[in-house]
Order: C-alpha cells, then sequence, then structure tokens
C-alpha cells in the first residue's frame, strides 16, 4: 500500500474517531452532565492520556516555536469544543455536522480580507449556494428552527477562523508539541468555567463513555498528523466529508434520531460546494506559476 493510500485511511479514521468525541459528549449531557464537566473532562483525559504515551517513549517534543500562535490556536479550539458540545447537546448529530461543514466556506469567504487572496466569482458563486444548503438546514422562522442551530453556525465560524489564522501564521511545531499546548489551554479554559456548572458523571460506567470522548480526541489529533505526514492537505480536505455517514449512523442507533429531508438535502449542497471550492484551490495552486486560473 502506498504513503498517500495510508494517509487516506488514517484521514478517514480521525474523522471516525472525531464522531467517538461529539457522540459521547451527546450521551454524557442527556445523563446530567452538564457541558463544563463535559469539557473539562474531554481537555483532561485527552492531556493526561498525551503525557503518560510521552512519559513511557521517553521522547519530550521540542519547545514551541510561537507561544502566542499555540494560545490564541488553543483558545480558538477550546471556544469550538464549548460550542460544538452545545450544539451536539441539542441538535441530531447528522444536523450539527451539517451545520459544521460550512467552516471551508466560510474560510473562503475571509480568505480576501484576512489574508488578501483572490477569491474569484467562480468560488463566490460556490460559497453562495453551500450558504443558500445552510439556510436550506436552518431555515430561521419555521417551526423547525432552534437557538442551538446559530451555536453550531458559530462553531463553524470559529473553526473557519482557526484554519486562516493557522495559515495566516504558519504554523512549525511539532504535532506533539501543538497538542500539548492545545490541551492544556482548553483544560485551564474548562478548568476556570468549571464552577459555573460541575457535576461528576452519576453512573460509574459513564466514566467510561468520558474516557472513550478523551482518549478519542487524542486519537484524532494524532491520526491525523500522521496522515498528513503521507499524504498532502489538499488530497485530504474531501475525505473530511465522510463524517456525515457516522454522524448520521451513530444519531440513527443511539439517540433515535433520523436526519430530516432538508437536512440531507442542505448538507449535500453544501459538501458540493465545498468540494468545488477545493476543486478551484487545488488548481490554483497546482496552476499558479504556469497559468491564471479564472475563479
Amino acid at each position: 500500500m502506498s504513503n498517500t493510500s495510508r494517509g487516506i485511511l488514517l484521514f478517514c479514521a480521525n474523522v471516525f474517531f472525531g464522531t467517538l468525541v461529539d457522540a459521547p459528549a451527546k450521551f454524557l449531557q442527556h445523563n446530567g452532565v452538564p457541558i463544563f464537566t463535559v469539557v473539562f473532562l474531554r481537555y483532561a483525559i485527552a492531556l493526561s492520556t498525551l503525557l503518560a504515551i510521552l512519559a513511557w517513549r521517553r521522547e519530550w517534543p521540542p519547545r514551541s516555536r510561537n507561544v502566542k500562535v499555540n494560545l490564541l490556536r488553543g483558545a480558538l479550539l477550546t471556544s469550538s469544543t464549548f460550542a460544538n458540545f452545545y450544539a451536539v447537546g441539542h441538535l441530531p448529530l447528522a444536523l450539527v455536522v451539517s451545520i459544521n461543514f460550512a467552516a471551508p466556506l466560510i474560510s473562503c469567504a475571509l480568505a480576501p480580507f484576512l489574508l488578501g487572496e483572490h477569491v474569484g466569482p467562480r468560488r463566490w458563486a460556490a460559497v453562495g449556494v453551500g450558504f443558500c444548503g445552510m439556510l436550506l438546514i436552518v431555515r430561521p422562522g419555521s417551526e423547525s428552527f432552534q437557538p442551538a442551530m446559530l451555536v453550531s453556525l458559530f462553531n463553524a465560524f470559529v473553526m473557519a477562523n482557526y484554519q486562516v489564522f493557522t495559515r495566516r501564521a504558519g504554523f512549525h511545531d511539532a504535532p506533539e508539541t501543538g497538542l500539548l499546548w492545545v490541551f492544556a489551554v482548553g483544560l485551564a479554559i474548562s478548568g476556570a468555567a468549571l464552577p459555573q456548572g460541575f457535576a461528576p458523571p452519576p453512573f460509574g460506567w459513564l466514566w467510561a463513555v468520558a474516557l472513550l470522548m478523551g482518549s478519542c480526541g487524542l486519537l484524532a489529533h494524532l491520526v491525523m498528523s500522521h496522515a498528513l505526514r503521507l499524504a498532502p492537505a489538499s488530497l485530504l480536505a474531501p475525505f473530511g466529508y465522510t463524517q456525515i455517514v457516522w454522524m448520521t449512523l451513530s444519531g440513527i442507533a443511539v439517540f433515535g434520531d433520523w436526519p430530516d429531508h432538508f437536512t440531507l438535502l442542505g448538507a449535500a449542497i453544501i459538501i458540493a460546494s465545498g468540494l468545488y471550492v477545493w476543486h478551484r484551490e487545488r488548481l490554483r495552486g497546482e496552476f499558479a506559476d504556469a497559468t491564471i486560473v479564472a475563479d
């Protein structure tokens, strides 16, 4: 098997592990664990597991080259975790992931203003179509609209800013170094917010669910970093949309949440728009030195 094929498989595994973070987070909240406790457990378990692995290997990563970048990345990801966990606690998983798929479209829309990148009419049209798909899912003013949808949309906006900022600042730390900082910042912020809503899991077996959530959060990051070493990000990006399969299946199997036709149609529109934006950006990257690709 080639490195590219292994990278694709690892990236798909990263998407699967991501589902094993969101579904347990929803399950814990449905069993009486406050969101502040859930977020704290997510980072506490992930950081503790990472430190245990590094101690066992006796290989400590190098120091960060840019502490400010890591602090901001950690703050953005922690904000995203709070918003995402709130959304999964109140909405079907398939609906949440469909809204989250808007993040690449938002990144494209922000690029001209934050990065000074040129976005041509074709990509702007794709962004516009994608946002129409978003409106189809959210349907503001309808009976199906829920305020938690806005929180999920905020999560997509935060993740888009995270992606744009990472591209703008550049990020050259070792993966383990970045993870230590991100998890430490997440633990500090969630720990500071813990007095707002602390309650340990009421049943002993729920600790196993929390352990699954935290350990899979770590695994998702580790697997993704290895995938990016084997295959370029531009090739792996479309496989992130496979999460709609895992989130839909877990939502049906665990919570009995069947996505409605509007959610599926809106998700299809957003995915198609995102794939087109990815396609145009890849063309620009491949042929920028040879010709001008009209967007």
